[in-house]
């Protein structure tokens, strides 16, 4: 747990990294996790900024494909974000799942391309090429390497994509949710940590 949240001075205010135990991050993910799961399933507002990952989304799947051959398979492939960085690191190679890739805006390929620049950018090459993890703090540490590239307009989507579903499984009992066009309007999307209605103290969440 240190080591992560050392890593994660690199890409966040340090004045903002919380602690963990119940009152930091898992708090944080409770909050998070609760508002995906309680949100709609579609939302007319969400459209724009979802649909502004699209370009993005092509953009950076061609300049991933130019360093790692890409091949899309129907199962998913690694059990550990180790598996994966050994299967680029050895075959020049990095599988990626179009599995459960049903969504209401990207069609399946699109998904499976955004799956796919963020396992490279994210599980691969971050942190120095150490890589994330695939756990919570590694889903958050990928958002912020993702925030580096992305477009403002599709920086609302991407924290639902990411920070949202990742928070959602922990707060549905290790259960993954259902993908939603939908926007979490009560966090910070730019400062991980930050929550209305909340002030951050000796680096715990406390209810205003």
């Amino acid at each position: 747990m240190k080591l992560l949240l050392e890593n994660w001075k690199t890409y966040l205010d340090e004045s903002l990294i919380l602690k963990g135990g119940p009152d930091g991050w898992d708090k944080y993910t409770q909050l998070v996790g609760e508002a995906y799961l309680r949100a709609p399933n579609f939302e007319e507002k969400a459209l724009s900024s979802f649909k502004a990952m699209i370009p993005f989304t092509q953009k950076m799947f061609k300049r991933v494909s130019v360093k790692v051959e890409i091949e899309m398979v129907p199962y998913h492939p690694y059990e550990s974000s180790e598996e994966l960085k050994q299967d680029v690191k050895k075959n020049k190679r990095m599988k990626v799942s179009t599995i459960d890739a049903q969504h209401d805006v990207f069609d399946n390929i699109t998904n499976a391309k955004f799956r796919a620049i963020h396992d490279y950018l994210s599980h691969v090459t971050a942190l120095k090429s150490r890589g994330t993890e695939f756990t919570l703090y590694g889903e958050l540490q990928a958002y912020n390497v993702h925030l580096k590239t992305a477009p403002p307009k599709a920086v609302p989507a991407l924290f639902t994509e990411v920070v949202g579903q990742v928070c959602a499984y922990y707060a549905n009992g290790n259960k993954f949710a259902e993908q939603k066009i939908c926007l979490l309007d009560n966090f910070d999307y730019y400062k991980i940590g930050m929550v209305d209605g909340y002030n951050i103290v000796n680096k715990q969440l406390i209810k205003l």
